[in-house]
């Protein structure tokens, strides 16, 4: 019998499910090694897609701008990926003292950026920059995007001869990361991000949706506007894409949704939990999202989420949980030191925030996104989180949601055990559903087989 035992606050909980065909665990697919992060990296950029290769790119005298991701800062700047590509650009001509390497996060802070990058590729380089999102001197404006995204980026950046980058192309909640993802979120400044992020409301389901999606279009432009010409995306354990954005990005998508994602039918049931003692609602980010993808239109969703520090919701205002929103996003961003608990106190109320967010009618967070209040990139994710729980009808299990604040959020019902909610999924599909489970540790991300409509 399919069963799950989870590490809750209150005791292990089990999850079980019937042991027949009915039922599929979705699991991460194992993937043998092909070499290490640098070597991959080698075999890259010997062969980009869309552009020469980068020692043909640039020339000696070249500021260059370097960019790295908060998700291969460490393959970079401690696995030697960052010491190969500053020979690569050497063997041009260019020296070591023109290169600035920014880490480029978006709006999510740096912390531990610093030892994770490492004093000594640090100290090769010219310069180390931490992109600040909030500081309006550091950024130059560049112009406007098809899309209408007013676009200001890191001044190191803005004012480079050749821009490149180091990233991870896999399923995001607005689509999927990598190409020019590094460019906006990752070294744009907050009023950037925000005007692109509310675009979550052009997309119906934005979430693990590449090539065509409106919102990753309006990054590919502002990528183009800031001159990304290199871009290097890490796509899963086992394989590296190098190139122009727009040619290597797509290639990078189809690698990750063939290869690394998990091909399934539509189910009528699909059950999911985020891993450990998920402490708030708000970890179901992206699973829920995952859940409505795969499963059909009168499907349900059982959402298996411990949230053990939530609170009931407290009678204040919608107006300061969206001053907090705000608040919090840029405390967060400011304490990201190497050692620094605050960071941590920073992104749990802005998750508690989302969470107060969360039990408003999906009209109301409508009305926040595209009024752009709040922090857009908190509240986007509340807007995606509550129409997925109302495009399904969706239980949920948790030790620390009361009932009341469960129907808030939207939920059909909540439960503190999973038979409970599974009896109640049974009375709404009928006996014996198609299941998907994607439950930890080894839960992977379902691609759809059948076509977008």
């Amino acid at each position: 019998m399919p069963r799950w035992m989870l590490d809750w606050k209150s005791g292990p909980l089990e999850v079980d499910l019937p042991d027949d065909a009915s039922v599929r665990a979705i699991e991460q697919p194992e993937r043998p090694s092909r070499g290490t992060p640098a070597e991959l990296v080698r075999e890259a950029i010997a062969k980009p897609i869309g552009c020469p290769p980068l020692h043909e790119q640039v020339k000696a005298g070249d500021r260059v701008a370097f960019l790295i991701t908060d998700t291969h800062d460490r393959q970079v700047g401690q696995m030697g990926v960052g010491d190969l590509l500053l020979d690569e650009l050497n063997r041009a001509g260019v020296k070591d003292k023109d290169v600035t390497l920014i880490h480029a996060a978006g709006m999510h802070g740096h912390p531990g950026a610093r030892s994770k990058v490492g004093e000594k590729l640090i100290g090769r380089v010219g310069r180390y920059v931490e992109h600040d999102p909030f500081d309006e001197s550091s950024n130059c404006y560049l112009g406007v995007t098809l899309a209408g995204t007013p676009v200001w980026v890191n001044r190191w950046v803005a004012e480079a001869d050749f821009v490149m980058g180091v990233g991870q192309c896999g399923p995001s909640l607005y689509g999927f990361q990598g190409g020019g993802g590094i460019i906006l979120p990752g070294c744009s400044s907050a009023d950037t991000i925000r005007h692109n992020h509310n675009k979550i409301l052009t997309t119906q389901v934005s979430s693990a949706w590449g090539p065509g999606n409106p919102m990753r279009e309006d990054v590919m432009d502002a990528a183009d506007l800031a001159r990304l010409r290199f871009k290097i995306d890490f796509a899963g354990s086992d394989a590296v894409f190098a190139g122009y954005l727009r040619e290597e990005w797509p290639v990078a998508v189809r690698y990750v949704e063939q290869n690394v994602m998990v091909p399934v039918d539509p189910a009528d049931l699909y059950v999911f939990a985020p891993g450990g003692s998920a402490p708030l609602v708000n970890s179901m980010y992206m699973g829920i999202e995952s859940a409505v993808r795969a499963t059909k239109e009168d499907g349900v969703v059982i959402a298996v989420i411990s949230a053990h520090r939530h609170k009931p919701f407290p009678p204040r205002p919608l107006s300061e949980t969206l001053a907090e929103f705000l608040y919090s996003t840029q405390r967060w961003a400011e304490e990201s030191g190497d050692d620094n608990p605050l960071h941590e106190h920073w992104h749990f109320r802005d998750g508690v925030c989302k969470t107060e967010l969360l039990a408003n009618p999906l009209s109301e967070i409508s009305k926040v996104v595209a009024r752009l209040q709040g922090e857009p990139r908190s509240t986007t994710h509340v807007w995606s989180h509550r129409r997925s729980i109302e495009a399904r009808r969706t239980i949920l299990v948790s030790e620390g949601v009361p009932a009341a604040d469960g129907a808030a959020m939207g939920f059909v019902a909540t439960y503190k055990d999973f038979a409970s909610a599974y009896r109640h999924a049974l009375e709404l599909t009928g006996s014996q559903p198609t299941t998907l489970a994607a439950m930890p540790p080894k839960a992977g991300v379902p691609s759809i087989r059948a076509p977008r409509p």
